[in-house]
């Protein structure tokens, strides 16, 4: 354990001997306000966002999909190549450290993909890498990647959400030891950690830049404060660089103010309004196919974007615009049209409407404007407010009608991580339509993009005139900074503080 010990040792020394930092371009620190702490540092043992922030940070992965093209360019790999569509053999990058010097090489990437993959390790975040039935090490700096299954998305995977691990470092330290002080060949190095308070981020003087390039600041500090009206004083006060998250109440409020700046930035998150049309929950007016058009028309949700939102856009499909396979030009629109709801009701036998729970754990203010949408044609929706973790397993375990949630793709670039995630059969899916399945499960098995694109058109059509899920908008978030920061947002829900630098 000697490994651990020193480098919680040197963290200990660190957070005894400093107070906060402060925000200074002078000294070149960005301070970096966030709401949620993850509840450890082993990216793959967590699943909040600010987890897979730090992992675009603090370690890397084996390509990397440019944030301006999108195009997948090598980055700890040289070279990635199917040798059949079951099959994919990699070249590695020579050359790179970690972060505590070790060599990063084959061994490294066999350790990570296999210890993440095995249940017995009970990883919170296996998703990222499920999809690998085993890693070969054919050369110290070449492995082979074999799959049960055809897996469509794999490089876009293999270029953002699998990152590497040191093998030797990690089989010393164990699983809760990494939590602590993580290591990676990322741009950034874990230098201190005040748990509740801050991590503190140090510039890896040895980054190899791959697709990423070279990191600009010096240092970066993420505290974590959960009061929204606290983060801004700390900004106001220059005690913060960047905060982010923010309502369009807030956004607007803070605009014009001496030194801040602020944007609204685009994401890949989506709102969504879930129905249990299998009855799986009980019985109720959901499992009725024009009830759940109805509610589709009764809800204004241009009218949420423009004036709770502030940004975004209304989606029409079950999935992010920019998603590898999200389109459907056959697909139905539900347009806001209160009367053509009440005529469906109507038609589904509850012309007086009727009454229902609403399950919902963010933005309030969202949930009960569909609720007084809802009302004007006669559906009472009683909002059941909750915290996710509750809700989410409220709905695995079949005792939600009816919710309203978000996704974020985990940031991946394609449909698979979310239409095909929440209609596979699985705790999450509560439509449970097998011919659904059955088209997305195709669009999954095959390396052919117009064929993958074929059965996806399909698949989203279908979902869409059942409306088993209603889509409502994309996410903006409102950000604020120092007007001295050079940082540009993301649709991908992603702080890529390496490439913020401080204005000349």
């Amino acid at each position: 354990m000697k490994a651990l010990k020193t480098a919680l040792l040197a963290a200990a020394g660190l957070a005894m001997a400093s107070s906060p930092a402060l925000a200074d371009k002078d000294d070149d620190t960005l301070v970096w306000v966030t709401t949620f702490e993850p509840p450890t540092y082993n990216y793959y043992d967590q699943t909040l966002r600010e987890g897979t922030i730090l992992s675009r940070h603090i370690w890397d992965s084996l390509y990397w999909r440019d944030l301006d093209t999108g195009e997948y360019v090598p980055h700890l790999a040289t070279k990635i190549e199917y040798a059949d569509p079951k099959t994919i053999d990699i070249t590695l990058r020579e050359g790179v450290t970690f972060h505590n010097g070790e060599k990063f090489d084959a061994d490294d990437v066999v350790y990570t993909l296999t210890m993440v993959n095995d249940p017995e390790n009970k990883m919170a975040n296996r998703n990222p890498v499920r999809w690998i039935s085993s890693v070969e090490k054919t050369g110290e700096y070449s492995v082979r990647l074999k799959l049960d299954e055809i897996f469509a998305p794999a490089i876009e995977y293999l270029s953002t959400s699998v990152v590497m691990y040191p093998n030797e470092y990690y089989q010393e330290v164990g699983k809760d030891g990494y939590g602590r002080a993580p290591v990676g060949t990322g741009p950034y190095k874990a230098a201190e950690v005040v748990p509740g308070k801050r991590l503190v981020l140090e510039k890896n003087e040895n980054y190899f830049g791959g697709g990423k390039g070279q990191p600009h600041i010096g240092k970066v500090v993420m505290r974590f404060i959960p009061e929204a009206n606290t983060q801004i004083a700390e900004l106001l006060s220059g005690n913060a660089d960047l905060i982010w998250r923010l309502s369009k109440e807030q956004g607007e409020k803070l605009s014009g103010r001496d030194g801040i700046n602020v944007v609204a930035g685009e994401t890949m998150r989506v709102g969504y309004l879930q129905f249990d049309s299998s009855g799986s929950s009980g019985e109720s007016p959901l499992t009725n196919q024009k009830v759940r058009q109805a509610i589709s028309y009764a809800i204004n949700r241009q009218a949420i974007v423009e004036n709770l939102m502030g940004g975004g856009q209304v989606i029409n499909l079950a999935c992010y615009p920019t998603q590898f396979g999200c389109e459907s030009p056959d697909a139905p629109i539900y347009n806001y049209d209160p009367e053509k709801a009440k005529a469906l009701l109507a038609e589904a036998g509850y012309p007086d409407g009727f009454e229902i729970d609403f399950y919902a754990y963010r933005n309030r203010d969202f949930a009960e404007a569909m609720m007084g949408f809802m009302s004007q044609v006669g559906i009472k929706a009683n909002l059941q407010w909750m915290k996710y973790s509750a809700l989410r397993d409220k709905v695995r375990n079949d005792e939600v009608p009816f919710n309203f949630m978000t996704w974020g793709s985990g940031s991946v670039n394609d449909i698979a991580n979310i239409t095909a995630y929440f209609f596979d059969g699985r705790a999450d899916d509560t439509a449970l339509a097998p011919d659904v399945k059955k088209l997305l499960d195709a669009g999954g098995a095959t390396i052919d993009k117009e064929e993958r694109l074929k059965n996806y058109r399909e698949a989203l059509k279908l979902i869409a005139e059942r409306a088993h899920w209603l889509p409502l908008f994309s996410y903006a978030y409102f950000y604020a900074m120092d007007e001295n920061l050079d940082f540009q947002t993301t649709p991908d829900e992603i702080l890529h503080l390496y490439r913020a630098k401080w204005k000349e």
